[in-house]
């Protein structure tokens, strides 16, 4: 074997080690999911989300939104709900560019979701996907 071919042996190797080892960090990364809160409240409504664990809803999450509120502060009022609706020690709830809420499992990988139920702010649009 020239020494070429052995370093293009071993640089073939190293790749399929890495991403094999990219697969399997990200099979046990938690789950995340991001809420995005797009537009300030126009009416005073409320935002509603079904939090699952296991296909089996554990509780909704209501969100009461006052009129004229701002779109930053419309995401902050739902990471205040949901840190105070789930466990602190199994669940973490941050900001991210003002007007997106993330939330992840802390330690161990869960099997969570998280719905839009029911919107009544207008002006206020809410999206919810996995991270």
């Amino acid at each position: 074997m020239s020494r070429v071919t052995r370093r293009l042996a071993s640089s073939m190797l190293a790749a399929v080690i890495l991403s094999g080892a990219s697969v399997s960090a990200a099979d046990t990364t938690p789950g995340t999911w991001r809420i995005e809160s797009s537009g300030g409240a126009d009416s005073h409504g409320e935002i509603v989300f079904s939090f699952e664990e296991n296909d089996v809803e554990i509780t909704q999450i209501p969100v009461a939104i006052p009129k004229g509120t701002p779109e930053n502060d419309v995401a902050r009022r739902i990471r205040q709900a949901l840190r105070r609706a789930l466990p602190e020690d199994q669940y973490g709830v941050d900001l991210r560019r003002g007007e997106q809420v993330l939330l992840s499992a802390r330690g161990h990988e869960k099997n969570f979701e998280v719905r839009l139920v029911r919107n009544t702010v207008g002006g206020t649009q809410v999206s919810i996907g996995r991270e």
